[in-house]
């Protein structure tokens, strides 16, 4: 059975891990990137162990920011998509029940694009690109 809870400070034992098995970029800033995300994090897992993460950005405007969403490499159960699907309309869900009108995502063709779709989000046409730079 697959569950969510909001991310623990003991979850930042692995989830760094999870990253570098990925060698995601532009998470350039590897030593820093806890601190590039938002503070709102969940994860999802079942009854044996965790299986994706993801965070929630809140703004001042009437839209939150799904972003981030990262899964355990090495899990390749029956359930993983599923799990990821579960996560995203988890978050998306928490993000409304926060009273925001709109949930606007940056999404991989290939990665995370497919599992915003199925949940009605809308793509714009034009593909743009995910940006960041160190101040």
């Amino acid at each position: 059975m697959l569950k969510v809870r909001k991310l623990k400070k003991s979850d930042w034992d692995f989830l760094p891990k999870w990253w570098e098995k990925y060698d995601q970029e532009p998470w350039l800033y590897k030593e820093n990137f806890k601190d590039i995300l938002p503070n709102l994090g969940f994860l999802v897992y079942n009854e044996k162990q965790p299986i994706a993460a993801m965070w929630l950005g809140l703004t001042n405007s009437n839209s939150a920011l799904p972003t981030a969403a990262i899964s355990d490499p090495k899990y390749r159960g029956k359930d993983r998509k599923d799990a990821i699907s579960f996560l995203l309309s988890h978050v998306t869900n928490h993000a409304k029940e926060l009273g925001f009108k709109y949930a606007f995502a940056w999404a991989q063709e290939g990665y995370m694009l497919d599992y915003y779709l199925k949940l009605d989000y809308e793509k714009f046409e034009n593909p743009s690109y995910e940006l960041i730079k160190k101040l």
